[in-house]
């Protein structure tokens, strides 16, 4: 189920899905430990002695409130005569998840409504050794294990719980504590080791045409003293002051956009605003840009996408750059600094913590010969994003601190992992992490990136050195128009394999090299190449969109379109229809493109990964970071193309 939901304040991220159902519970990194792993914090609503889970049969529509990352949902259920508005929101500079429910009775009779709320923690990720108990003292419930507390506390009406229970799970046929809410009422069971889950309920005397509010908050920290403090400071300020000192705060925040968005028809104004915010969720206080924290594909793959990959982190820093926030990219690159490996390139992908993820690149190949086992243009990405950071920031302090690391090391590195007698780089796994060969978008990153390299030497005066880097950029471009563009064909191939055999695969990837600014969007190899993305890979069905490439397997739905329609690859399509046109009427196919993310989006803006080529339904992690990144970037193109068309009307008038 996609995550409809996320919020985040650097430390402590929490995703909700469709059902209103907190599913990611991450502390004290962003995308590290997650202390749900995706099992539902159930939500369940108990009207004059009816009950319900809030399932299919209730109509909920899940958005966030305009500019900020504090959701609101609106829940009906006809039969049951009652309306719900919540709001959610993760304190900005306090581990604690606050929630306001107000509960209106439609009905023209009195109504007791009780609310329940269900706890399922897997602390670290995994469900034994867990305790749960309550405090009577603060009349709060605490789940803990090791260094890790989780406050649970409540108010309405002016007391706490109404009731609660914990109790035990995933043990001897036990569903756990939430079967124990289905008749309406809690055990009060006050503790439970092992592997626990816990209830809470709130009930609202509520007459007729009235409505009544609950408040509902969890604490995390690493002592029971921490989130006893924390407790404490939400019951002084009040759930209400706190929800709205952070919609003020993520107001602020998005309110230092300079750009004018009212070139755009307000859907993709409205998405552009909610991929900033949805990005900067996904930033980790370290630094660390995650992929998504959706963690449901644990049940495809037994692992997620909660890792620093660097060339999504690239493609993000670019965006927040872009856009202005360079401060948020430079907190990406000090990442970067941290991690990269001595001999100049990156690993495959990393935690926030700096520590390497897991990985299916090999260090030797199927023959036994060795391999790196890494994606080259991850590395190239990086560099060429810390340029375009610092060329838009012009942040010299911060450039000089990471400049031997960042740029130093990666472009001595990319100078010399290139064959000596072709100039091209050296075999590595390619974009999508599939398979070892030279392809054109990794060639394409590292034109760009040692490109950048030359301009950052230029800018430290190292004349010697612009001038290697230079002609290495320009080698390797040779190279890769020599060796990749089938004149046959009239396109880019997707690439070359160690034993000489051609990929001629149709493949989005090869977008790259226009996105990176190697060739014009308008040179005839670019036009022919992506010409030639449109022809084979659109997706024709009522959804549309763009497929990664031809016969791509992962996650498809049917052999009978070429894939599943991409967000990345759709919106890099948008990129070059902007970065091609002359004419503001030529920039209406661009906008095409970003109309059709707009519509495609979940109610609440997360982007997805892919799409059901016939339902349009999230497929693979939601919200994706990547595809947030490719959006923002073609809004800001498209803004930026359009005011030089106009200006350049206008100067011509």
């Amino acid at each position: 189920m996609p995550r409809s939901i996320l919020m985040s304040n650097g430390q402590f991220a929490v995703t909700l899905d469709e059902r209103a159902q907190i599913r990611d519970v991450y502390f004290p990194y962003v995308g590290l430990e997650n202390h749900a792993v995706g099992h539902p914090f159930r939500f369940g609503i108990w009207i004059n002695g009816m009950f319900g889970w809030l399932d299919q049969s209730w109509d909920i529509v899940m958005t966030y409130l305009p500019e900020t990352l504090t959701s609101r949902y609106q829940i009906r259920k006809p039969a049951f005569g009652v309306e719900l508005e919540v709001n959610d929101a993760i304190y900005h500079t306090q581990d604690v998840f606050l929630r306001k429910i107000k509960a209106a009775n439609t009905s023209g009779q009195m109504k007791e409504i009780r609310l329940f709320f269900t706890q399922d923690f897997h602390i670290y990720g995994y469900e034994a050794g867990d305790t749960a108990f309550f405090e009577p003292s603060i009349s709060a419930v605490i789940h803990y294990k090791g260094r890790r507390y989780f406050l649970v506390g409540g108010a309405s009406g002016g007391r706490g719980f109404y009731q609660f229970a914990v109790g035990y799970k995933e043990v001897e046929g036990k569903e756990g504590t939430w079967r124990d809410c289905e008749d309406g009422q809690l055990s009060h069971n006050p503790v439970a080791q092992g592997a626990v889950d816990s209830a809470v309920s709130f009930q609202l005397q509520v007459p007729p045409g009235g409505y009544g509010i609950a408040h509902y908050w969890v604490a995390a920290g690493i002592s029971l003293q921490q989130v006893r403090k924390l407790d404490a400071i939400v019951k002084d300020v009040g759930v209400e002051q706190m929800l709205l000192e952070v919609e003020n705060y993520w107001s602020a925040w998005l309110s230092r956009l300079n750009l004018d968005l009212n070139v755009l028809p307000k859907d993709v104004a409205r998405l552009y605003k909610r991929s900033l915010l949805m990005m900067r969720a996904h930033v980790d206080h370290g630094g660390g840009f995650l992929a998504s924290l959706d963690s449901d594909i644990i049940g495809i793959h037994r692992d997620t996408y909660s890792y620093v990959w660097p060339r999504d982190g690239a493609m993000a820093a670019l965006a927040f750059t872009s856009a202005g926030f360079t401060d948020v990219a430079e907190r990406f690159f000090w990442f970067c600094n941290k991690v990269i490996g001595e001999d100049g390139f990156f690993r495959h992908k990393y935690l926030p913590d700096g520590s390497l993820g897991s990985t299916w690149h090999a260090l030797v190949d199927a023959a036994g010969n060795l391999q790196l086992p890494i994606q080259e243009d991850e590395t190239a990405s990086v560099l060429y994003a810390l340029w375009k950071c610092y060329e838009k920031a012009g942040n010299i302090e911060f450039i000089t601190k990471v400049y031997d690391r960042l740029v130093v090391k990666a472009a001595d590195f990319m100078m010399k992992h290139r064959d000596a007698d072709t100039y091209l780089p050296k075999p590595t796994f390619d974009e999508w992490e599939e398979k070892v060969g030279v392809f054109t978008s990794t060639v394409a990153g590292v034109c760009a990136a040692l490109d950048a390299a030359a301009k950052f030497a230029k800018v430290f005066y190292d004349s010697n050195r612009h001038e290697t880097l230079s002609e290495a950029a320009q080698q390797t471009k040779k190279a890769m128009i020599k060796h990749l563009y089938d004149s046959e064909l009239k396109r880019f191939i997707k690439g070359i394999y160690a034993d000489g055999q051609k990929d001629t695969t149709i493949d989005s990837s090869i977008s790259t090299i226009f996105t990176q600014e190697v060739l014009s969007a308008k040179d005839t190899m670019t036009k022919n190449t992506m010409d030639a993305l449109i022809d084979n890979l659109w997706v024709k069905t009522h959804v549309g969109g763009l497929a990664r490439y031809r016969n791509d397997h992962y996650r498809m739905v049917s052999l009978k379109t070429p894939g599943n329609p991409w967000f990345i690859a759709t919106l890099r399509l948008a990129r070059w229809h902007i970065a091609a046109a002359t004419k503001l009427e030529e920039l209406s196919r661009g906008m095409e493109y970003l109309r059709w993310a707009a519509k495609n989006a979940l109610p609440s803006g997360a982007l997805p990964e892919q799409l059901d080529p016939y339902t349009g339904k999230p497929i693979s992690a939601t919200p994706l970071l990547w595809s947030h990144a490719e959006f923002v970037l073609a809004v800001n193109e498209y803004i930026s193309k359009h005011n030089e068309i106009n200006w350049s009307q206008g100067a011509g008038a």
